[in-house]
């Protein structure tokens, strides 16, 4: 791959070609910004890339441009969410899922749904803490059968 200098010193600068005058003020440039390098090998490199910035004409080269266009990705504010049950109630609880009471049976076979099958006595644990922590408020459920249910809703 060649660099910007020599294409422009093969006569092809930036799709364009370059008259030999305009060329060898480009290089004066760069001569006098690294006439302060003492180092031989600093002050080549340091040539070459000033010619080559130059040569460009403000644009930045395209190895840089590239890194730059990489890391201005769009940060996507992310906050890390556990997995596994406690993590995808929580997804529930976010969702809007606890408007309406629901039973330990309802989230298994929406989560089911989802595609996390979890077994109810996996749930029973994880709904209890986020009662605890205040995300989820639990109620007895009143129903015509003896055993005892309970019903989980938002806080």
């Amino acid at each position: 791959m060649l660099s910007v200098a020599a294409r422009c010193w093969a006569g092809e600068c930036n799709g364009e070609t370059m008259s030999p005058k305009k060329y060898a003020e480009l290089v004066a440039q760069a001569e006098k910004a690294v006439s302060a390098v003492k180092d031989a090998e600093l002050k080549r490199a340091a040539f070459e890339k000033v010619l080559d910035d130059l040569l460009s004409d403000g644009a930045p080269p395209r190895e840089a441009a590239a890194r730059a266009s990489q890391k201005k990705q769009p940060a996507q504010p992310t906050k890390k969410r556990s997995s596994g049950p406690s993590g995808y109630v929580e997804e529930l609880i976010d969702e809007g899922f606890f408007k309406k009471p629901k039973t330990i049976s309802n989230v298994k076979a929406e989560l089911a749904n989802r595609g996390h099958h979890i077994p109810l006595t996996s749930l029973s644990g994880p709904l209890q803490n986020l009662c605890k922590r205040k995300r989820l408020r639990r109620h007895k459920a009143k129903t015509s059968s003896k055993k005892q249910t309970y019903n989980y809703s938002n806080w």
